[in-house]
């Protein structure tokens, strides 16, 4: 539409709030000389409804809006020319309460199921169904997790309104509380189930600093030392030296294979705890090692502060 009008709209992601597990991004438009912004838990669909709040914008406008966005909007929570119009989005996340309340009071963990699927590729529509016991309750949206939490909200007021003699003192800011708690565990801690914790705050673009940045002063001098003596030794073997590296740098090392669409056997070698994990591909297991050994030697050649520890 707005490439018709000789134009074109302009997106920006104006705000992110909320804890890690529930974040609320805003997202404001500008077309036609109109701005409005939007709020929703994923940036994709916080850009679809900020979209869609300017469609119902510019056909009060007068403008030429194909239906169904020419129709009048309905009283929704966005904000219009920084004035908020509606109520404030609910941020709270259902999916946890809902379990936070099961687990309280031992009832039967809740399932949710797929059960709609609609619309052109751009504008898909998903229902979800959440059933605890002979109770359930159907939501759509457009994204699944949207819709997820949507049908939660439902069985979730249902049960409160209608178990409120058994559930009056269940606190839901303390259920957020240990839900989010809950949530943090995995990534401190390591355990047998979760034996390494993703950098929650690691850029992609620092990705090939991951290794660099995690070393210390000691193990990277012992490293470079043995990468040095492994080097002159003969024959020269880069599987011999990512192994010995390896375990040098507390890192997993295991080989794998991938079947190339010409039928051969590509080979594959996977390193564990580089910061992100990676692995590294050649026509044979040397051939994956010396790609391996080329990043290691990359990390262990630059100088990168580790990051600062908490307290």
């Amino acid at each position: 539409m707005m490439i018709k009008m000789g134009n074109m709209p302009e997106y920006e992601c104006v705000s992110q709030s909320g804890p890690q597990h529930q974040a609320l991004f805003e997202y404001r438009c500008l077309a036609c000389g109109e701005v409005v912004t939007a709020a929703a838990r994923s940036k994709k669909e916080a850009k679809q409804e900020v979209a869609r709040v300017m469609l119902h914008r510019l056909a009060s406008k007068g403008h030429s809006v194909p239906a169904p966005f020419g129709l009048a909007v309905p009283a929704t929570s966005f904000h219009e020319a920084g004035v908020t119009v509606g109520s404030p989005a609910d941020t709270r996340s259902y999916v946890a309460l809902l379990k936070e309340l099961c687990e309280e009071y031992h009832l039967a963990g809740v399932q949710y199921e797929l059960v709609g699927d609609t619309g052109p590729p751009h504008l898909r529509h998903f229902t979800m169904r959440a059933r605890l016991g002979q109770h359930e309750r159907l939501a759509t949206s457009t994204t699944k997790k949207a819709a997820r939490q949507l049908a939660a909200e439902k069985l979730y007021t249902y049960l409160r309104e209608n178990l409120a003699r058994v559930t009056k003192d269940f606190n839901e800011d303390e259920a957020l509380a240990r839900a989010h708690d809950k949530a943090m565990e995995r990534y401190q801690d390591p355990c047998d189930e979760y034996p390494r914790r993703p950098d929650l705050g690691q850029k992609i673009a620092d990705y090939h600093l991951g290794l660099a940045s995690r070393l210390d002063p000691e193990t990277k001098e012992a490293a470079v030392a043995l990468l040095e003596r492994e080097r002159a030794r003969e024959p020269h073997s880069p599987e011999r030296i990512v192994a010995a590296l390896s375990e040098a740098l507390h890192l997993e090392l295991s080989y794998g294979e991938l079947a190339r669409a010409t039928g051969a056997e590509l080979a594959v070698l996977q390193l564990a705890g580089t910061a992100p994990d990676l692995a590294f591909a050649g026509d044979d297991r040397a051939a994956a090692a010396a790609e391996a050994l080329d990043y290691v030697h990359y990390a262990l050649a630059h100088d990168v502060a580790p990051p600062a520890l908490g307290p």
